[in-house]
């Protein structure tokens, strides 16, 4: 047995080197319905050997005729291409990748009465209390900073400095919003931090959303013109869909963007 292992190794070398010699390189292009795809993976499913799409889409991998490629890429569904020997002809070879199709659970969506134009619409839309609170702190339109600041000190009093900040920072009435006046600095800064946060989130929704769902998603599949996006995204904000998001209900809110994109077409084309 010792004796014929050296011989049954080089068989089994001289096989795989014979099966190789069999194939020769395969070439085609990975396309989408918008053109071609870049970083597609390749892989033969008979040799294990795998590969990517360059930029223009295309590949070459060693396969011969009845071999399978398996053809992946995210978001999009798997295509396992049976190879014929026509493939390896004069022909350019194009295959084609289609869009995953997600199912999402129903959602019920509240009525409505908005109307499609953004500035009646606003009107009935439910205000954002943060938002407007915060706007009245930082007026300083009313504050007469030539007046100077004297604060009645009781006798009893005497001992103890007045807290200055809330005597004049005109936004010290903000800190506690709800329930007193803030009971020192920390929950002063904290709230307003907060107060900051959620503006900037508001500001920055409408570029994260179309950063995550892609532009793909919104001007192709929902058929949305690109000069409508702020505008669509309001006419679903009734729908709190900053909130869905923001509590992670990604589904949700693509669920409700996709059954609202329909009625706020027909609405634009009424429009128009």
């Amino acid at each position: 047995m010792i004796k014929q292992l050296p011989f049954t190794l080089l068989f089994i070398i001289t096989l795989k080197i014979s099966a190789q010699e069999n194939r020769k390189f395969l070439y085609a292009t990975v396309n989408d319905e918008l053109g071609s795809m870049p970083n597609v993976h390749v892989i033969n499913l008979n040799t294990k050997q795998g590969t990517f799409t360059n930029d223009n889409g295309e590949f070459r991998i060693l396969a011969k005729p009845n071999d399978t490629l398996r053809l992946s890429f995210v978001g999009y569904e798997t295509n396992n291409f049976k190879i014929k020997i026509n493939h390896f002809g004069i022909v350019e070879n194009k295959i084609e990748l289609k869009k995953e199709v997600i199912e999402l659970d129903e959602v019920q969506i509240k009525k409505h009465n908005l109307t499609g134009s953004l500035y009646a619409d606003l009107k009935q839309t439910p205000k954002d209390i943060a938002k407007e609170k915060t706007k009245s702190a930082l007026d300083f339109s009313k504050i007469n900073f030539k007046e100077s600041v004297v604060s009645d000190i009781d006798i009893v009093a005497r001992g103890k400095a007045p807290n200055m900040r809330k005597e004049t920072d005109p936004t010290a009435k903000f800190a506690g919003v709800g329930g007193g006046v803030s009971s020192g600095p920390d929950k002063y800064s904290q709230e307003l931090k907060r107060t900051r946060k959620e503006i900037n989130f508001k500001e920055n929704f409408p570029e994260k959303l179309l950063s995550e769902f892609g532009s793909h998603f919104f001007f192709v599949e929902l058929k949305i013109p690109k000069e409508k996006y702020l505008h669509f995204l309001e006419y679903c904000n009734s729908l709190e869909i900053e909130k869905l998001y923001k509590n992670g209900n990604i589904l949700k809110v693509i669920n409700i963007l996709q059954q609202e994109s329909y009625n706020y077409l027909k609405i634009i084309k009424e429009k128009e």
